[in-house]
């Protein structure tokens, strides 16, 4: 009767509204990069462009690297009557996934075999939009919450984001083995809709309380113009105010480094499934058994961890998960290709990953001044996806130069550094999130 009720009151906090938006704003952020690295990966790959040319592809998430170089004009630029109308947050996000939607429809019309320039063009704007998209979002989910409130908001919209991305993954990959990319793309703004709704029922988030007294210093010295004083309160203050923190300079490299070895591993594990001769529908139907309910129990795990066994634990309990995972497409590789083996590797790939998103999240929400949240909060993220653009883009030549079995070592290896920082995080005690 205890566990029950334990259990019952573990779940609470999902009940809160603001938690349950916070799911549906998840979906909106999860599909577009779902789209960019994974479908567009299978859409490539079963219309014979090269591992090169797929591995090339990695650089458009570029975007998701560098958005705290715009967040600022997110965080604090009107948009006119919009902004009136809807409020900062609300009034991009709309903008912002009209824009994706519109573009997401005309990628869709395109040939990939032929039409390789177009479609790289187009999956950019997608990209950028995206990146600008999840700053927005990023912002929001944290305004809407308390900082002990994190934990549960950055599993709820782990639950979201991934529920998207298996949305997204298995109708689209079933609807083109069926009907064609043609409409199956073209279906995936339907996925804009949770998240759309749910601002609109939560309403415009309250900024909250910052660091008052670190404005209120900086303006008196800065000695600007009031338009000049706002332009540096939105670019220059964010990073200064970061790097007044104790061995900032450790919190970035460590999440610089964080899923280096689980990203690499992401842009061509579709490529080696197609090189294995699986199916579409076997990997829509290994993600939609033993990988999605995987990711749901790690993502409901990192959430327990966090709150229960402290950032650090949590932290390193996850990415050495990680980095393990990536020896099971090794395994997968040197074996048969059937459909068992697929769903178990899928499985335990994103279990971890479950585990580490959920995690990294909720522990960059917890850096964040609540008077900087999208710029802090983007250039954090953005850190987090630097390595995917950077290692990501030449994978494919590895791949080909290594080859298969070899290549997934490699990703496995990448991981070291970042657990390595970690540890040095851990022995200073630097301090962490409030969740501490």
């Amino acid at each position: 009767m205890s566990v029950f009720s334990d259990t019952l009151k573990g779940l609470k906090p999902y009940g809160d509204k603001r938690i349950v938006g916070t799911f549906c704003l998840g979906m909106a952020s999860g599909f577009p990069l779902t789209f960019i690295i994974s479908l567009m990966g299978f859409w490539l790959s079963y219309n014979d462009v090269s591992k090169s040319d797929v591995g090339l592809f990695a650089l458009i998430t570029t975007f998701y690297t560098w958005k705290f170089i715009w967040s600022p004009a997110i965080d604090r630029l009107p948009l006119g009557p919009i902004t009136r109308l809807l409020g900062q947050r609300r009034g991009w996000l709309v903008l912002i996934q009209a824009l994706m939607a519109i573009l997401i429809l005309i990628i869709a019309q395109f040939d990939p075999a032929t039409q390789l320039f177009h479609v790289a063009v187009l999956a950019a704007g997608i990209a950028f939009l995206s990146a600008s998209q999840d700053i927005v979002i990023d912002a929001y989910r944290i305004e809407i919450l308390d900082d002990e409130d994190q934990g549960h908001s950055a599993a709820s919209y782990v639950y979201g984001y991934r529920t998207a991305n298996y949305a997204a993954g298995v109708a689209v990959l079933l609807v083109a083995d069926a009907y064609g990319w043609t409409i199956a793309i073209s279906l995936l703004p339907l996925l804009f809709l949770p998240g759309t709704l749910a601002v609109f029922w939560l309403g415009e988030p309250n900024r909250g309380d910052g660091d008052d007294e670190f404005l209120r210093h900086e303006a008196d010295v800065a000695h600007l113009s009031p338009i000049a004083n706002r332009l540096r309160e939105a670019v220059y203050l964010p990073f200064k105010e970061f790097t007044r923190r104790e061995n900032w300079y450790l919190v970035l490299l460590f999440i610089f480094l964080f899923k280096a070895g689980d990203a690499v591993a992401s842009i061509m594990t579709a490529p080696l499934i197609k090189e294995m001769e699986f199916t579409l529908t076997d990997v829509a139907w290994a993600n939609k058994t033993v990988g999605f309910v995987a990711l749901m129990l790690g993502v409901g795990l990192g959430a327990m961890l966090y709150k229960q066994i402290g950032t650090y634990k949590a932290l390193f309990i996850s990415g050495l998960l990680m980095m393990l995972t990536n020896l099971g497409f090794a395994w997968l590789w040197i074996g048969e290709a059937e459909a068992w083996r697929l769903a178990a590797t899928i499985g335990m790939e994103n279990f971890a990953t479950g585990l580490g998103t959920t995690v990294i999240i909720a522990y960059m929400a917890g850096l964040c001044n609540a008077n900087f949240t999208a710029t802090q909060f983007a250039l954090l993220s953005s850190l987090g996806n630097q390595a995917r653009t950077l290692l990501g883009a030449p994978s494919g030549y590895v791949a080909e130069a290594i080859g298969w079995f070899e290549f997934f070592v490699y990703a496995t290896l990448l991981a070291l550094p970042g657990l390595f920082v970690l540890w040095i995080l851990w022995r200073r005690d630097v301090a962490g999130p409030v969740a501490d």
